[in-house]
């Protein structure tokens, strides 16, 4: 059964003195008494709490009424309904101030600054007006998309620990396979993304000597376990594999490669040929990076 607010904080409370009780010992049963009631008086380690209701966020548009793209508007729609094994990643009606961003971004064609609280939905915002754009260039002009290698936008966080929580919203959002099917077949590429940061496997200049240190932990773990889930053998190992898989594109933490294998390659393998050319790694038609 489920605590209520009043006791969740009173078991809070509870622990706090506890602990405090268990770490810092006293003998004398008289000083015993004395802290305990000194710990449960207000000011002390706790305060009396005070309980703010935050109205719910008022819904918008739906995504057909916002006169979008006829491409734009069946990719939004098609990322918010359950295809398959693909589940509900944006809702129909949106917040009001989603739904403006897409109006003012993709309709009016005009920049905007959004303020509002925590878990409003600030990141939808912008990753969706950025989909938005990706996509009706992809439609519009399918060719330049496909061929040219060009940075389409760039997100910037202050801290690098948001960096690596949204790289997961990336994931899940531009990496759905919806997504990268509808711009694969228009184009013969998927989207691409990638992080820069301290965290980034490779900085700099690429060489083959930084490929077997830096690219390395990639087969270590993820093609590793790739691997194990698409074995033949039905074992343990092979259904432990598909299921921290699963867990890990749910939450965004599985790389998005249209097929990861492939794009590293055997563990065999060279990693240049004769000329020096890269054979591995390597950002092609039909792969998503």
């Amino acid at each position: 059964m489920s605590l209520t607010l009043t006791e969740t904080i009173q078991q809070l409370h509870q622990v706090l003195c506890d602990y405090i009780e268990a770490t810092y010992h006293i003998s004398d049963p008289g000083l015993v008494k004395q802290r305990q009631e000194l710990l449960h008086l207000p000011g002390v380690i706790h305060q009396q709490p005070y309980l703010e209701s935050t109205p719910r966020y008022k819904t918008g548009t739906r995504y057909e009424e916002i006169n979008l793209d006829p491409q734009v508007q069946e990719t939004f729609l098609s990322l918010s309904k359950k295809e398959g094994d693909s589940e509900i990643l944006i809702h129909n009606p949106p917040y009001q101030h989603q739904a403006d961003a897409l109006r003012k971004t993709l309709v009016e064609k005009k920049s905007l600054v959004v303020m509002t609280g925590t878990g409003s939905g600030k990141t939808e915002c912008f990753l969706l007006p950025i989909l938005g754009k990706l996509v009706k260039e992809a439609c519009d002009s399918p060719k330049r998309f496909g061929d040219t290698t060009a940075v389409r936008a760039i997100i910037l966080y202050p801290m690098n620990a948001l960096v690596n929580d949204q790289l997961g919203r990336l994931r899940l959002l531009y990496g759905d396979p919806r997504i990268t099917e509808k711009i694969c077949n228009i184009t013969g590429r998927p989207i691409r993304f990638a992080r820069y940061t301290s965290r980034t496997l490779y900085p700099g200049v690429r060489d083959k000597i930084k490929d077997q240190v830096r690219l390395k932990p990639i087969h270590k773990y993820y093609v590793k376990h790739l691997e194990a889930a698409q074995s033949m053998e039905d074992t343990e190992n092979k259904q432990a594999a598909e299921r921290l898989m699963s867990e890990l594109k749910s939450r965004g933490k599985w790389p998005a490669k249209y097929n990861l294998r492939e794009w590293y390659g055997s563990s065999n393998a060279r990693w240049t040929d004769n000329d020096g050319k890269f054979l591995r790694c390597l950002t092609h038609k039909m792969t998503q990076n």
